[in-house]
């Protein structure tokens, strides 16, 4: 009796041993949640920073160029990008419990090189995603590594006693956007937000008008320049179709914004970085259509902020994502 009690019970302890090998076999591998296209493109983003990151003097594929362009850009990035990468919200973990994992690199980063990819990777993608809060954040990122990459070269131009003229208008310089300018043949904007615009570069214009009365020489011939291209934007942006022309022949700039000097610099470059702000923020919930002036017209106001001052990583105006406050900064 015992013999068969034993024997049943050993039965019965293999039947529940098959049964739940049997129960595993047959349940599905858990399903975790699948990124959406937003997440992807974001995520690639990321990726983008990161090999900006990865490529200053401090990141794991660093190159160790000295070239001043070089330098200057590492200045500018070793804060700018992971700010921006942060703002992306680092790298897409796809399942729990998984530390983000980013490609390593194939050998020595070339930090211009990663710049102009990142550049080139956020505008494209600007351009054709669906979310408008993604659009924005990666077209002012674009943006911002758009101008770094300029000012690098500018600076290291500025230091081979280059012939580059300060005053020009200048415009975002990426395969990724159209052919075009900072002026529209069409806008889907609000002609009353245009007509802002317009009223903003003509006061502009007076100002540089007012800065040339009180300098000389080469300095009074850099505003005068400055003056001119204002009022051309204007007169553009004043042509464009429903907009009301409100520009005034005379505007207030108070006699200290223009008493020395340094007074008309720092008004000059105030000029300008309000410009680049504003259309930096109007990228927000733009169509596609008009990102790309926006983009120039911010770049071009930005970039000449910037050239106004002296040619070191230290007088950069740029914030790592224009037209979005991040932290408490914009």
């Amino acid at each position: 009796m015992t013999a068969r009690l034993l024997r049943a019970s050993a039965v019965s302890v293999a039947v529940l041993a098959l049964a739940a090998c049997s129960w595993r076999l047959e349940t599905p591998p858990p399903e975790w949640p699948s990124p959406s296209p937003e997440t992807l493109v974001r995520d690639a983003a990321a990726a983008r920073e990161q090999a900006v990151i990865d490529a200053t003097p401090d990141g794991a594929g660093a190159s160790g160029s000295t070239t001043a362009q070089a330098a200057v850009l590492s200045e500018i990035e070793s804060v700018a990008a992971p700010a921006r990468l942060e703002a992306l919200g680092g790298f897409y973990v796809p399942y729990p419990h998984q530390s983000p994992s980013p490609s390593p690199s194939d050998g020595r980063v070339d930090l211009i090189g990663a710049g102009m990819g990142a550049r080139d990777g956020h505008l494209a993608e600007a351009l054709v995603t669906d979310d408008p809060d993604l659009a924005f954040l990666l077209s002012s990122a674009g943006l911002s590594h758009a101008l770094s990459s300029w000012y690098s070269a500018w600076v290291e131009d500025a230091i081979a006693q280059s012939t580059e003229p300060v005053v020009a208008e200048r415009l975002l310089d990426s395969p990724a956007l159209p052919d075009g300018g900072p002026v529209p043949s069409a806008t889907s904007i609000d002609p009353a937000v245009v007509a802002d615009l317009v009223v903003m570069h003509d006061q502009a214009r007076y100002a540089y008008e007012v800065l040339a009365a009180r300098a000389a020489d080469e300095e009074r011939d850099r505003w005068l320049a400055r003056r001119d291209l204002q009022d051309a934007r204007a007169t553009a942006l004043a042509q464009l179709p429903g907009v009301a022309d409100r520009r005034e022949s005379v505007y207030v700039l108070r006699s200290e914004d223009s008493g020395d000097s340094a007074a008309r610099l720092a008004t000059a470059q105030d000029l300008e970085t309000v410009a680049g702000v504003t259309y930096a923020t109007m990228l927000n919930g733009a169509d596609a259509e008009d990102m790309p002036w926006l983009l120039h017209a911010a770049f071009d106001a930005y970039a000449q902020a910037a050239a106004f001052g002296e040619p070191t990583a230290e007088s950069y105006p740029v914030p790592p994502l224009p037209g979005i406050t991040v932290g408490g900064g914009s």
